[in-house]
Parts: C-alpha cells; sequence; structure tokens
C-alpha cells in the first residue's frame, strides 16, 4: 500500500531539543515518518540549522525545509500590521517565503493531510484542499486572559490586552478552518469550545523521556534539595523563581535551616542572578536538567495562570521529585492532592507541604514513587502516539 503523505508546518525548527514546542514536534515527526512521508516546513529563528541539525531530523525520515525567520524584520512587519485583523504572536511568523514554500509543495505535491503545529502556522493550511490538524496546545484567549490579569508592567499589560481582544474573533475562526484542533488539557478544551463549540477537539497531551528523567537510585543524594527549573528569561518563570527564593523559602528555612534550593535553567535575567544567597543556588545554561531534578527531593512551582500543560513539571515527578504546584500547574497532568502531588493554594501552603516532606523522609521517598508511576501511566510518548494516531485514523477514515 502506498504510503500517505503530511505536510507539517512547525513555527520553530524541532532541533536541537531545547524547549517545549521544539520536544514535542520532534517526537512527532518521528513517530509519524514511521507510517507516513512527512514533510517538513519550519522557520529558524535569526540563521538556518546547520547541516548537523538538518541531518537529525532528516535521519528520523523527514523532509527538510527550512526557513529563517529575521525576528527584528518580523517585529517591525509586526508593528506595521497593528491595525489589520492579526493577533501580534500570529503577525510576527506571516511571511512571503514560508507561504510560497508551502504553496508550491500544496501545488506540486498530493498531500493526504495538512497538520499545522501551534497556531502560528495555521494561515499558510487555512484554505488549502486538503484534510487538515491544528495541533493549536492550549487556548490562546485563556493564556492572554490570565497573563493579563496578573501583569503588573503597563507594557505587558497593554500587549496582553491587544492579544486577548484581537484573539477573541481569531482563534475561533481559524480552528473553524481545521478539522481536528488537538489541546494538551481538557481545560484548554472547554474554554475553546466556549467560544466555537461546533470544532472538532481531541485531547493529545505532551510526553516526557521516562528514561532520561529517571530517579538516581541513591535516594539519599537528593538530601534537603529544592529545584525550580524552566527558561529563566521568560517572564512567568522569572516571577516563579524570585517568589520561591525571596517569599516562600524564608518560610521554609525557619523551620530546616538546612534546606537549599536550586534554581536551574537558562539565561536566567539579573533579577533572578541576585537571588543567590546562603540558602539559593543560581545554576546557569546547564548542559542537561535531568542531573539536577535527580539531585532535589522537592520541586517547587507556584504557577499562577497561563493555560496548557507544564513540562518542567511532567520532567519533575518522572524524574522522582516530590511536587509542591498549584491547581493551574497541576492542569492537564491531573495528579490527586496529597498522593501524587501537593497542590497548594498559598504560600504559606507552599511552605508547610515543603517541611513536611523535608522532615518525613518515608513520605518524600512515596511520594517520589507515586509522582514518577503517574508519569508513566499518564505521560510517556507512547500515549501521545497513541492519542495523535486516534485523530488521523478518525481523519483518514471520514468521508
Amino acid at each position: 500500500m502506498e504510503r500517505k503523505k503530511i505536510l507539517f508546518l512547525s513555527s520553530r525548527y524541532p532541533f536541537p531539543l531545547i524547549g517545549g514546542d521544539k520536544i514535542k514536534s520532534y517526537h512527532l515527526l518521528r513517530h509519524l515518518a514511521k507510517k507516513y512521508d512527512v514533510t517538513l516546513v519550519a522557520f529558524s529563528f535569526a540563521n538556518l540549522p546547520n547541516s548537523k541539525e538538518i541531518e537529525a531530523i532528516e535521519n528520523i525520515g523527514v523532509r527538510v525545509f527550512p526557513i529563517k525567520l529575521n525576528p527584528i524584520l518580523s517585529g517591525i512587519v509586526t508593528g506595521l500590521r497593528l491595525p489589520l485583523e492579526y493577533p501580534l504572536e500570529i503577525s510576527f511568523y506571516l511571511t512571503k517565503k514560508f507561504k510560497q514554500v508551502v504553496d508550491e509543495l500544496v501545488n506540486n505535491e498530493k498531500f493526504d493531510i495538512g497538520i499545522a503545529f501551534f497556531m502560528r502556522t495555521a494561515e499558510y493550511l487555512k484554505n488549502k484542499n486538503i484534510k487538515k490538524i491544528l495541533i493549536a496546545e492550549d487556548c490562546r484567549v485563556l493564556y492572554q486572559s490570565r497573563s493579563f490579569t496578573r501583569s503588573t508592567n503597563l507594557l505587558q499589560k497593554i500587549v496582553r490586552w491587544w492579544e486577548v481582544f484581537k484573539l477573541k474573533k481569531y482563534e475561533p475562526n481559524i480552528i473553524s478552518k481545521y478539522d481536528y484542533t488537538t489541546l494538551v488539557t481538557v481545560e484548554d478544551i472547554e474554554e475553546m469550545k466556549k467560544a466555537n463549540n461546533n470544532a472538532k477537539y481531541r485531547l493529545v497531551t505532551n510526553g516526557v523521556d521516562i528514561e532520561r528523567y529517571a530517579p538516581n537510585e541513591n535516594y539519599e543524594v537528593r538530601g534537603k534539595n529544592i529545584i525550580f527549573t524552566g527558561k529563566l528569561s521568560v517572564w512567568a518563570n522569572t516571577m516563579m523563581a524570585i517568589k520561591i527564593a525571596t517569599e516562600i523559602m524564608p518560610r521554609i528555612i525557619k523551620e530546616v535551616p538546612d534546606a537549599k534550593l536550586m534554581i536551574v535553567g537558562s539565561n536566567p535575567p539579573n533579577s533572578v542572578r541576585n537571588l543567590k544567597n546562603d540558602f539559593v543556588e543560581i545554576y546557569a545554561d546547564v548542559p542537561d536538567l535531568a542531573e539536577y531534578y535527580a539531585k532535589a527531593r522537592i520541586f517547587l512551582h507556584p504557577h499562577d495562570g497561563a493555560s496548557g500543560i507544564q513540562n518542567k513539571l511532567l520532567e519533575a515527578m518522572s524524574s522522582g521529585c516530590a511536587v509542591v504546584t498549584t491547581k493551574t500547574g497541576n492542569q492537564g497532568i491531573y495528579a490527586k492532592h496529597g498522593e501524587h502531588a501537593f497542590i497548594a493554594k498559598s504560600d504559606d501552603d507552599f511552605a508547610r507541604y515543603t517541611v513536611k516532606l523535608l522532615q518525613d523522609l518515608e513520605l518524600s521517598k512515596k511520594m517520589s514513587e507515586n509522582s514518577r508511576n503517574w508519569i508513566i501511566q499518564t505521560h510517556t510518548w507512547d500515549v501521545v502516539f497513541e492519542q495523535i494516531d486516534g485523530v488521523l485514523e478518525e481523519l483518514l477514515n471520514e468521508k
């Protein structure tokens, strides 16, 4: 039987594997290429990928068309487009070159399915006469609305307001152009339905490499170490790091003086670097986060708002860290409070649960085991592959 053909569009070239979106698109491409002929058109920021990065994708059986995106030029053009219909996060990724490549591929070849990975590339396929899937991941109206509410910077607040204003019209309209839209949480699906209840939504969660993010066999090496990770240049992660170091850790240290906090991640701004003190350590731009998860007993995550799923929690739980997070941090993971994680409602809750885990070795060991077992049941890549295969099967069987 002739293999069916998929055209896969992405706003970021999926290699090297840095960032949740790159990791997920890479694993999806790797899986799809086993059964389908897959062509990838992807933006590459500032520079085109080098030969090794091209080979990394070609070696999993994917044909590659990388398109260079000049962020400065795109920023200027986005500003000039302000009066138009597009939200900023969509306008930034609209280029003639990308459109030209997609149009030529669709006109010259017979693709059975088109996949837009993230809404940023949805414009390029919306009018194509092929079956289409939008891997939206999260509800952008929900994300920007929550970000607007908690923003304290005036400029950020204005930008978030603009995005909400534009997305309320754009998001339900673009979804209507696709046969199926996938999201990573039930909450995101329910929010999408409020604006467009006629679209077909499916859950395709996120996965984690459970072999790479595995517990250290010697639990004692975790000591009384607490960890927080993330892209530290991202505003939300910066705010969480500052909150943990300045508001939660002082409460913990009063009860457990030898507790240590490790803040680990890429591109930490000075506001994060300056948090270093006797009980806070900063590890910038480390080559492998897995090494640090394996040294920590507890992962703290005072998440407030946004949407989608928190990949850093998947990694921490897979690594056997006991987790203290919030209701929104637990979105899409659905860990049971007191069994797989502690769900905190306040800074005092964060401190109380953390102290409890630090003082009770058997409790922290048990939660470490439960945490990893939950991820193995619900968020391996095999779970993700089964979900996306189900969507593809539905789509291909439709007349």
